[in-house]
């Protein structure tokens, strides 16, 4: 198992921000983050209504990404409050062990500052060394320029798209595009 050790970034408005692995201890911390970005984002498919997880299922989620051989976990911390996430969802199939599944948020106020840089950069560095994964994909709303532009930035490109496939509102859709990179070593 790939280890990931915790990083110290200076983002572009000065701030030293800790990037390091989830902790059971995180759980609340990680719920009251993630309910404060979907409440900021029209570019998420969860909603406030559906994200409602006790401490206990949170922790167990964390855990989750502890007991995989092909997933990480990791969270932004600033002065002791957390104010970021990235996930690499390693696939537990046999045939797509090798994939990962990204998602990651952060708080309104951090958006801009290069803190999605320094997450997906450190994520990405993490899986190339990792010996079983070779690829990371995500989804991304169409409109979502600044999140399109960060992806390409960091080596991702469009592989699909899915018309009308995120049904935002009433009467108003989204395309889905499908955004992956290679990260194995012999590839990277």
């Amino acid at each position: 198992m790939t280890t990931f050790t915790p990083q110290e970034i200076i983002l572009k408005n000065g701030a030293t921000v800790l990037i390091r692995p989830a902790l059971a201890s995180d759980a609340q911390p990680l719920i009251h983050l993630i309910q404060a970005y979907i409440l900021d984002s029209e570019h998420l498919l969860l909603t406030t209504e559906e994200y409602q997880p006790t401490e206990a299922q949170q922790e167990a989620w964390i855990a989750s990404f502890e007991n995989s051989k092909n997933s990480l976990l990791l969270v932004a911390e600033y002065e002791g409050q957390l104010i970021g996430n990235i996930d690499l969802n390693g696939s537990p199939r046999h045939k797509l062990r090798h994939t990962a599944m990204v998602g990651m948020g952060m708080l309104l106020a951090w958006r801009n500052t290069g803190l999605g840089t320094a997450m997906l950069n450190a994520a990405v560095s993490w899986a190339t060394a990792h010996p079983l994964l070779e690829r990371l994909w995500l989804q991304v709303y169409h409109n979502n320029e600044a999140g399109i532009a960060l992806y390409h930035k960091c080596g991702f490109k469009e592989e699909g798209r899915q018309p009308e496939f995120i049904k935002v509102r009433e009467g108003v859709y989204a395309d889905n595009i499908l955004m992956a990179r290679s990260v194995s070593s012999a590839q990277a």
